[in-house]
């Protein structure tokens, strides 16, 4: 193969690979538009495998072996780039994307490129270690930055508290402080995510939510079924008038708080969003996992 074209399947392969990584940042669980730019980036990956495959001499390899693993290959290594990327963000998913990016990588560099030549059992070895390895550091990462993100925010409420009932357009469902509801606090930033981006709750458990907009920018939390809130960023995409809510929501302003009173009627996976423009859609989500009430 020669330099220009090893330079230019080179560029296109990990082209690929960048834009599965930024549809892992981009909440490609839930966004169409991510699902679409995941699509991209498996094309870009293959028409990079494709040229390469062209240039070389001597050596026969399987169109199937190429398209096969070579999707593999490219949604392998985008989950794993994406999901370190991503880790400071969404521990929570990044910790099960990263491991999951390096064993679908290993697969299909194995059975794609190397098995007739590899030692199986040292790949085995390697595949087991470098494995646990992975998914030690992750749930490791996972933990420490998901205590940091608590401790960090307590530290803010504490601070804010006060000054949501003040200073904050007083959303429906404000209330004042009651030590006889759980408070969660959670933090909106202008890296549009949320912190925590996955917490849990009871059936029929009464919460105070401290909402708490550590940017710059206007962000707002809305609660709902995952789906509703899907349905919902849909007609506003369609009719951008259709933005307004009920006691779902809270708007809050740069460097304020607010704070809502909530209670989940039923069990099940809520989500968390914020709908001011494009938020959305860069993956300003989030997850609330609902347990049924003892005795349900």
């Amino acid at each position: 193969m020669n330099f220009q074209t090893q330079h230019l399947s080179s560029l296109s392969k990990y082209a690929g690979i960048g834009f599965i990584a930024g549809a892992v940042n981009h909440g490609m669980f839930s966004e169409q538009r991510s699902l679409v730019t995941a699509g991209m980036g498996v094309l870009f990956f293959l028409i990079g495998a494709y040229v390469e495959n062209r240039s070389q001499v001597g050596e026969a390899v399987s169109w199937g072996d190429v398209l096969g693993f070579g999707i593999l290959s490219s949604i392998g290594l985008g989950f794993f780039t994406g999901g370190l990327q991503h880790f400071p963000d969404s521990p929570q998913r990044s910790v099960w994307v990263v491991p999951l990016g390096f064993f679908l990588s290993l697969i299909s560099l194995y059975f794609g490129h190397v098995s007739q030549r590899a030692n199986a059992k040292a790949v085995l070895l390697y595949a087991l270690g470098g494995g646990a390895m992975v998914v030690a550091a992750c749930v490791a990462a996972s933990g420490f930055l998901g205590a940091t993100a608590s401790h960090e925010a307590s530290h803010e409420a504490s601070g804010a508290h006060h000054h949501a009932q003040e200073e904050a357009s007083p959303p429906a469902g404000h209330v004042a402080d009651d030590p006889g509801l759980r408070t969660v606090v959670i933090d909106m930033n202008d890296s549009l995510r949320f912190a925590p981006a996955q917490w849990q709750a009871t059936e029929g458990e009464a919460l105070r939510l401290v909402v708490i907009n550590s940017g710059k920018a206007r962000h707002e939390l809305v609660i709902g079924q995952e789906k509703e809130l899907a349905d919902h960023a849909k007609r506003m995409r369609e009719a951008p008038q259709s933005h307004h809510h009920s006691d779902n929501a809270v708007s809050v302003e740069p460097g304020q708080a607010a704070v809502v009173r909530w209670s989940f009627k039923t069990p099940g996976t809520w989500g968390m969003a914020c709908f001011e423009p494009g938020h959305f859609e860069a993956g300003m989500v989030g997850q609330i996992i609902v347990t049924p009430a003892h005795g349900h």
